[in-house]
Order: structure tokens, then sequence, then C-alpha cells
């Protein structure tokens, strides 16, 4: 790729386990669909920056390759939402000596990045790559396809971390054929979809940190978009934020990145709500069923991060360091880890890994447009009005009688409000913006104080489940924990059925945006 334009790289990178290596390289699959035998070579790269990580924090890696005599230097940008995951902006150019030549890029912003002083003059070598590559091009489809198998090390002066993975990149035709060959060689090959690149999981070696949570990314959709635009926006924005949480909680116990992978599911499955009378209910419960299990799996680990962090420590923080409450807590800790072992297992089992390949291959692969039929050339704002319209609907039927709603009728007004409130935020940009935001305000306080609500219901749950376990804990000390929790958890429910009807008054007060 040449350094003018938008030249963009198309590709699905996958984490291959070394023993399965062998079956990869010699799977039938390759030999129906390749036009050739492998080509194989060594590649090492060197990625550069500044002291201080300024190209990492643009999200932007510079890489100077040597491939035999050859050096070729590299600009990759990370991918965005617009344009999906699997997509990202790459110039390459062919220089004379390891070192980067930062002059005479045609896209601007890399222009100026690469080109201020305080980036060219500091420009210094991060990490290394080392990598046997072998390759082959495939055809699947009407797509052509490089497969590149990568095995060897990204390695600095503080480590190293091994590399052994698989990447579908798209020359030309439809990205469904890199999903149809990943589909086909997953029934053999127990691989995981990589989150990460080489340069991320580099700086990370180097600065010695760990994937963060992410929160998604604002999404706009232009006025006058039809609805397979707003469709396919949407599914990008919802998609871009799972895949940026994985990373987060495959590395580590991270609580803030299994509540932004729930999120994102969340905002997934309320995308098929909004566009649900579009959609032929037996596509749209397929897709749904793909999410349904993993949300449950990592439901479990929410309740306990909820119990074990805010309701626990407040009942600690009022009652001192109570003995019973220090034992408690360790069961409580023990639970938790049950349950992230449980998250730990889920995304990496087989069906995990063919639940996100069905998920990004119907989004990505434009499936989805077959299904809207012929209302996905509708303008947006006009399909939304009547979404919204019919959500607002279904949140008031229950809220109306506020007042006489039992425990689980509650909770369906909670899951109503969220579907209702994640609607109202991926079409907010076709709609006046000062109207949009006191609704969504309204909303989100009734909303809030109703996940209040569900957290304490759940807390009594939990505290039941805590009771059964025991954990060798002595009955008496576990009958004083339970009932100081017990009573707290009472009180928050008390406090928020107090204030939940101010809250729903003032979201019924508000005048739907749309109309």
């Amino acid at each position: 790729m040449s350094d003018a334009g938008d030249p963009r790289e198309v590709e699905l990178k996958l984490r291959i386990p070394p023993d399965a290596l062998p079956r990869l390289m010699n799977h039938r699959l390759l030999r129906r669909v390749g036009k050739a035998g492998p080509v194989q070579k060594r590649m090492v790269s060197t990625y550069f920056d500044t002291p201080d990580f300024r190209l990492m924090r643009e999200r932007v890696a510079l890489r100077v390759r040597k491939i035999g005599q050859r050096h070729i230097q590299t600009v990759k940008c990370a991918p965005t939402a617009d344009h999906g995951f699997n997509s990202r902006q790459e110039w390459e150019r062919e220089v004379a000596a390891d070192r980067p030549a930062v002059k005479g890029f045609g896209n601007k912003r890399i222009r100026r990045l690469l080109g201020a002083a305080k980036v060219k003059d500091h420009l210094a070598p991060q990490f290394i790559t080392d990598v046997k590559r072998a390759t082959w091009p495939l055809k699947m489809g009407g797509a052509q396809v490089e497969l590149a198998v990568d095995v060897g090390e990204i390695k600095c002066a503080k480590g190293s971390v091994p590399v052994c993975e698989a990447e579908f990149e798209l020359k030309s035709g439809p990205i469904d054929g890199i999903y149809a060959l990943a589909h086909e060689l997953h029934k053999s090959i127990p691989f995981t979809i990589e989150s990460l690149s080489k340069a991320e999981r580099g700086f990370a070696l180097v600065a010695k940190t760990e994937p963060k949570a992410q929160r998604a990314q604002a999404l706009t959709l232009d006025k006058g978009c039809t609805v397979a635009e707003a469709f396919r926006s949407i599914g990008r924005n919802c998609l871009f934020h799972l895949r940026g949480n994985e990373a987060a909680i495959r590395t580590s116990q991270n609580a803030d990145g299994v509540h932004q992978f729930r999120v994102a599911i969340r905002r997934l499955r309320s995308a098929l709500s909004a566009f649900g009378d579009l959609l032929p209910k037996g596509e749209r419960r397929r897709i749904t069923n793909q999410m349904r299990w993993i949300a449950h799996r990592f439901g479990r680990a929410r309740d306990w991060d909820v119990f074990t962090g805010a309701l626990l420590r407040e009942v600690r923080r009022h009652m001192g360091k109570d003995r019973s409450l220090v034992a408690f807590a360790a069961a409580a800790k023990a639970a938790r880890a049950d349950a992230y072992a449980a998250v730990a297992e889920t995304i990496a089992s087989p069906r995990y890994t063919e639940s996100l390949l069905t998920l990004e291959r119907w989004w990505e692969g434009g499936a989805w447009v077959e299904s809207l039929g012929n209302d996905r050339d509708e303008p947006a704002d006009e399909y939304a009005r009547r979404s919204l319209k019919k959500l607002h609907r279904r949140v008031h039927k229950l809220g109306d009688r506020l007042d006489s709603l039992t425990e689980p009728e509650l909770h369906e007004l909670r899951k109503r409000a969220k579907k209702l409130r994640y609607a109202a935020e991926f079409f907010r940009t076709l709609f006046p913006a000062k109207s949009t935001k006191a609704y969504i305000k309204a909303l989100s306080e009734m909303q809030d104080r109703l996940g209040s609500l569900n957290d304490g219901v759940t807390a009594k749950q939990l505290l039941a489940e805590l009771e059964k376990r025991k954990n060798g804990m002595d009955a008496a000390l576990l009958a004083r924990a339970s009932g100081a929790i017990a009573g707290w958890g009472a009180a928050r429910v008390a406090e928020d059925m107090k204030r939940l009807p101010d809250a729903w008054a003032r979201f019924a007060e508000v005048k739907p945006f749309w109309k």
C-alpha cells in the first residue's frame, strides 16, 4: 500500500494454541481453497515511538520491517467504530534503512503527527517482533483472502511474549469470505479471536500495562440516513464496544471490563429490539440466542462485584472491623472468584468463539440486509419514531401502575426502560439535541433507581446462596453477618422504593423528543 489516499487493511486475527498449529498448517480446507502452497519467510519488525509513547496514545503504530534485504515501513491506525473493528488505515513504503522516514505522508493527520518536533526528533525503537510467517492465497465465496500464520515472539529489554496467530486479510470481494473460512476452520481448530494487535501487545509489554475497560464510543447517525445505514452503524458501534473489552477480561479479573462487556451485550440486544419490527422473528431469535447465554455467565460475575463492592463495603464501613463480616467477606470473595472462573471458562470455550463468529459474520457480512427487506431504504428518522413510540408505550404500560407492581414486574420495568434508553441513545442525533437530552436524562435517572433496587433484590439472593455455602463459618458469626447485610439491603430497597415514584413522575412529565 502507498502513502496516498485512504488505504485500508481488512483482517480477522485469530489466536492459535501452539499444539493445534500442525493441524492448521496441514488442514484440508487450505488445500481445497488455496491457489498454491504456503510461502514462508522470516520477518523482523522494529516498532518506534517516543519515550513518552505519543504515537501509542494517538493509537498509531509505526514500524520498519526487514524482509531479506528490503526495509518496509508501515504506519497503522487503530480501527474505529465508523468502519468496523476489522478495518484499519494502513500506509506502506519502502525505506532505505532500518529507520523510519516520516516525511511526505498524504494523510493530513499522520503528516502532522509524525512531523511534529516532539515526535520526529525523539523516535526510538521500543520493541521487536521476530516471527516466521507462512502465507497462503485463498479463495472463498467470491473473496480473495491471504492467510498468514505467524509464530515467534514480541521482545524488548523488559522481557518477551510468544506469538502464535493466524490472520485472514481480505484482498478483494465480500468480507463474509474471511468469516466463512474461520467458521470452517473452527470446526477442528480450537482458536479464539485475537482482539489485540502485535503493536498493542508490544506496548503493553514495554509499558508494563494491562488492557483497560472501554466505554462505548459516541454514536452519530447522519440526518437523512436510511434504516440500513443506521442499523449498520449501530451494530458496528456495539460490536466495537464488545471487542474493546475482551482483552481486559481475558488478562485479569477486571470488574469494569466485565461491566462494560455486559453493557455491550445489552446494547446489541437492544439494537435488535429497536429494529425488531423489521427483522424476521426466527432470524432475530437466532442472533439473540448467541448473546443470551454469554450475558448470563457474565451476569453472575457482575452481581458478585456489586455485592462484594458497594453493598458489603458500606456495611463494613459502618460496623467497623466486625469479626463476622471479615469472615463473611472472605466467603463472598471466594464466591466472586468462582463466578470469574466461569467467565474465564466461557471466553475460552469453543461455543463462545463460535457465537462471536456468528454474530460478527451476520453484522459485518451484511446478512442482516436481506433480513430488513425493502424497509432498509426507509429514512431512519421515520422508523425511529415508530420504534421509540412502541418502546415508550411498553415502559408506560407498567410504569403507569407503579404502586401495584410486584417484584418481577419491577424487574421487567427495568429491562424495558433499559431497552428504551439504549434505543433513545442510538437515535438521538436524528432529533433536536435539547429535547433529546432532557428525555434521556429523566429516563436514565428512573432507570438508575430501578437498577439500584434490582441490586438490592439480587443481594438477597446472593446472601441466601452464601448462607447455604457456609464456607466453614461459625454458625453464630454467619447469622450475625447475614442479619446485618440483610438489614442493610432491606433498608436500601426501602429507600429505592420510596424515591422511585418521584423518579417516575419526572420521566412521565418529559415530552418524548421524537414528536
